[in-house]
């Protein structure tokens, strides 16, 4: 198992697809140069092009083991292009898998909400200069919260089961910056982002949100109002000990 972190500018997610440069592309070549064969590996999430992560975590089957760990990081980050760290390499028992294995994730987004953009965050926070009204977006919080079908607030398609539990959604200001931490069992595909991007549309007035009933009126403009990727951070993924 290895912890992974990485700058996701320059790539189209975390998960490999045809004619896209990604991240588990990456770390498979580098890989499969090291044990001088195919490699492929498992992942904790599958992060969407643009988006970061401190703390995603890999698995895979190695040929052989007589390649110590702290050797096995060094090289690995001798191939590596920079924005891609090897962070932390341990083994595993064989029945651990990266995904599967995982309690809950926690996901972090950052907003910089100042009416002077600084040019030295825009790659990792979504710069927004007009007010935004955080009391009135811890208000309606709790709709994301709590054990239920998530559909309503993410990208996949209608045959997946979209039940997750959303363990809490905390909101917090620091120096300029508004801080969206997002714990769950399981995160679907765009739901972070949608998430904070309808807080802040309810925020400005741009979305609708039904506070008596406790559901977003205009379910259909959720999507029209994600928050980009830039912004977004995966920071933790918790195994069970033992």
């Amino acid at each position: 198992m290895a912890k992974v972190a990485y700058d996701g500018t320059n790539y189209h997610g975390f998960q490999i697809q045809p004619n896209a440069d990604t991240v588990q592309e990456r770390i498979e070549k580098a890989l499969s140069i090291i044990y001088k064969c195919e490699i492929k590996i498992n992942y904790a999430g599958r992060t969407d092009t643009g988006v970061h992560a401190l703390a995603q975590y890999i698995d895979f089957f190695s040929p052989f083991d007589t390649i110590p760990m702290k050797n096995l990081q060094a090289a690995l980050n001798s191939i590596l292009p920079k924005d891609i760290r090897i962070m932390d390499v341990s083994s595993v028992n064989e029945t651990f898998h990266s995904r599967y294995s995982a309690v809950y994730r926690d996901y972090v987004y950052f907003i910089y909400n100042s009416s002077k953009p600084n040019p030295f965050y825009y790659k990792y926070s979504w710069q927004i200069s007009g007010l935004l009204d955080v009391a009135l977006m811890k208000q309606v919080k709790h709709i994301f919260e709590g054990k239920k079908d998530y559909s309503f607030i993410s990208n996949e398609n209608s045959s997946k089961n979209c039940v997750r539990r959303v363990y809490f959604l905390h909101i917090k200001q620091f120096r300029g910056f508004l801080i969206f931490h997002i714990r769950s069992n399981g995160f679907l595909r765009g739901m972070v982002r949608n998430i904070v991007g309808s807080l802040v549309a309810f925020s400005t007035n741009s979305l609708k949100i039904d506070t008596f009933n406790n559901i977003i009126q205009e379910q259909a403009e959720v999507k029209s109002h994600k928050a980009p990727p830039n912004g977004l951070f995966l920071t933790k993924v918790y195994y069970k000990k033992g």
